[in-house]
């Protein structure tokens, strides 16, 4: 006869569960048994807790729950002791879970958790890894690798993930130690499986060591920053930081703002200006028609269908608020998705989830402006260990309105901030000579580099262009890597004014280069090949790469031949092109990826690369730019090999 189990309890285990009657239902025995539990005092907890960051858009309908004790300790800790801006990280589900285990012991007692192990290096998580090393005695860490967000040799490095390909977070086994007659306080001992591992051969390892007993661990020392891994080289904080916007010392830029992040990118993003325009139409028709049935109908429900609307918080806000949304043509504007991928943008405030600033650095699609992207902290090294050199340039320059992901977590910092212009009489913004616009530096930023210089002719336009030479120094993102994993960039002065000028002229034909990419010349090194007879057809649908017999995978792809199409096929493509990595890919790589027609899933939203070559007035615009981008890639990688070594002025040592 069955008989029910007499341990299992039914629960919300984050929720508050000091009162026994969670459930309203007749399970009398199981709030008994909560009760019961919460009564007793628990000193070992294990388990493989949820990770969950949210729903991706409203139309999931899978919002993380809100606890209101659990989230104000992890307020209270973590998120108060972090330095990062990015506090939301900290209420992901597996790191809620270690707040709660840790308060659940009390001052004595043992967690052991498989987890997601991004919180060991984050940027976002320093205040966490201060916490537990003061509230723990010995931490020990068990780490497995399999980070899929990562590139190159990084992510063969990291190989398959213990829990398959359901997982793209690397995963580590870890055990917490409280020991109230311990004298130790925050010990970490740590060990990482081999490089190049399978799934099965990390868990072979995990078979053969048995026993954090039997592993052999590394002693880590925290950094006063809270780092355990890639430690910062605290000669960072002599330069000037660039971004000002909040900061307490003399900054280079007095705002500076994190790429548009659309919410509904399938929508707002499209290469015809034609097809987005009548999206945005179509969404807004579905919008109005749904707000006048809400009016009516006084048991309205909200049906989200995502064919029809892409809905976020924002929209359901308006809605809740019978706010009409009207289409405007003005807010259509040019913009830049991914490297080197120009696309069309309705950057409206009534369909744009955040704008952040950027409606200060451009306030209307015929503003006039540039802004060096910096990917941002968390993006230039994102697993321990990783080569900084993987990750490629950390800066692209653009003068068009940059998407979050454009490079890495896209942070924008511009030459100028017309937003702020005074309005005309007719509410107009004349921004007149760029020179009259307001300038996106400091007061402080232009006389601390001229300080080092006296006498010499520095202006605002020879900073900027500097800038934007020393964040392609190889000498600095190697020198300065597991700062600007961490923190964002830090401009130093260098040695003589010879070198400061070097690094503008650097900046200058770099700013060349990437900004106006369409205009370079085509590469002319390399073979194409017409596969057919008759009229070829410059349209593309999915460039290839070629391939190498024998090999899988990344190392089947033949990356001297190009499959453009049925019709066109480029070879000779010089390898050295591949040298130019920027947001964790070869520039060629993106054009080849992103160069494409796509079909959105979720809102059936066709996206044609070859709708813009039409309105570029250019059937093979798409092969043009995959041949400008090469050129691109060997002359910024020609000027980045001939920077000066970067040499720090006495001031800044």
């Amino acid at each position: 006869m069955y008989q029910p189990n007499k341990v299992m309890i039914w629960t919300d285990t984050f929720a508050n569960n000091k009162q026994s009657n969670i459930f309203t239902t007749e399970l009398g025995e199981n709030n008994a048994r909560l009760a019961a539990l919460n009564r007793q005092d628990i000193r070992v907890i294990v388990g493989n807790p949820p990770y969950s960051v949210g729903q991706e858009s409203a139309n999931d309908d899978n919002q993380n729950d809100h606890y209101e004790e659990l989230d104000a300790r992890l307020a209270a800790t973590y998120v108060q002791e972090t330095a990062s801006s990015n506090k939301n990280k900290l209420y992901d589900s597996y790191i809620r879970a270690y707040r709660w285990a840790s308060d659940r012991i009390g001052n004595q007692g043992v967690i052991g958790f498989v987890t997601n192990a991004g919180w060991l290096d984050s940027s976002s998580a320093d205040g966490m890894r201060k916490c537990i090393t003061e509230e723990f005695n010995s931490i020990y860490i068990y780490h497995l690798k399999g980070n899929a967000r990562t590139q190159g040799v990084q992510r063969q490095k990291e190989k398959d993930n213990v829990f398959g390909e359901g997982s793209r977070a690397p995963v580590a086994i870890v055990f917490l130690v409280k020991n109230p007659r311990s004298s130790d306080r925050g010990k970490i001992y740590f060990h990482a499986v081999d490089d190049y591992l399978t799934r099965e051969e990390k868990l072979a390892a995990l078979k053969r060591d048995r026993s954090i007993s039997n592993t052999s661990m590394n002693v880590i020392v925290p950094d006063a920053h809270g780092d355990w891994f890639n430690q910062r080289d605290d000669s960072f904080s002599h330069f000037m930081r660039m971004d000002g916007k909040k900061a307490k010392e003399p900054a280079i830029f007095k705002n500076f703002s994190l790429g548009v992040a659309t919410g509904r990118d399938a929508w707002c993003y499209n290469f015809s200006k034609n097809v987005l325009s009548s999206n945005i139409h179509r969404m807004i028709d579905n919008y109005e028609r749904i707000r006048l049935e809400s009016i009516k109908s006084e048991n309205f429900v909200l049906t989200k269908n995502p064919v029809e609307i892409s809905w976020n918080s924002n929209l359901e806000q308006r809605l809740n608020k019978n706010t009409i949304i009207k289409f405007d043509n003005n807010a259509l504007c040019k913009s830049f998705y991914r490297p080197f991928i120009p696309s069309n943008l309705y950057f409206h405030v009534d369909l744009i989830a955040r704008r952040y600033q950027l409606a200060s650095i451009f306030p209307n699609n015929s503003a006039e402006n540039l802004v060096i992207c910096s990917s941002g902290v968390d993006n230039l090294v994102i697993c321990i260990n990783q080569n900084a050199k993987d990750a490629g340039q950390i800066a692209l320059m653009t003068d068009h309105i940059a998407d979050l992901h454009f490079n890495g977590d896209t942070q924008c910092f511009p030459r100028w901030l017309p937003g702020e212009q005074t309005k005309g009489a007719e509410g107009s913004l004349d921004f007149g000579e760029s020179k009259e616009m307001p300038s996106g530096f400091s007061q402080d930023a232009l006389p601390h580099f001229q300080a080092a210089y006296p006498g010499k002719p520095i202006t605002e336009d020879d900073l900027f262009y500097y800038i934007y030479g020393i964040l392609h120094s190889e000498d600095y993102r190697t020198g300065y890597a597991n700062n600007l994993m961490k923190e964002l960039p830090r401009i130093p002065r260098v040695a003589t004014y010879e070198q400061f000028m070097a690094f503008v002229e650097a900046g200058q034909e770099l700013a060349r280069l990437h900004v106006h990419f369409e205009d370079v010349e085509l590469y002319t090194g390399v073979k194409i090949e017409f596969t057919k007879i008759g009229q070829p057809s410059y349209r593309v649908t999915q460039m290839k790469w070629g391939k190498i017999k024998g090999k899988t995978g990344n190392a089947a792809k033949d990356k001297t031949t190009l499959i453009y199409n049925d019709w066109i096929t480029v070879k000779n493509i010089p390898l050295e092109a591949q040298e130019y990595v920027v947001n964790k890919k070869s520039a060629l790589d993106w054009v080849v990826e992103r160069a494409c027609v796509s079909i959105d899933k979720v809102s059936d939203i066709v996206n044609d690369f070859n709708d813009y070559a039409a309105d570029m007035g250019s059937e093979r615009y798409p092969l043009d730019l995959f041949l400008k981008v090469i050129t691109v890639s060997l002359q910024t990688m020609e000027i980045v090999k001939g920077l000066p070594k970067l040499e720090i002025h006495p001031l800044d040592k």
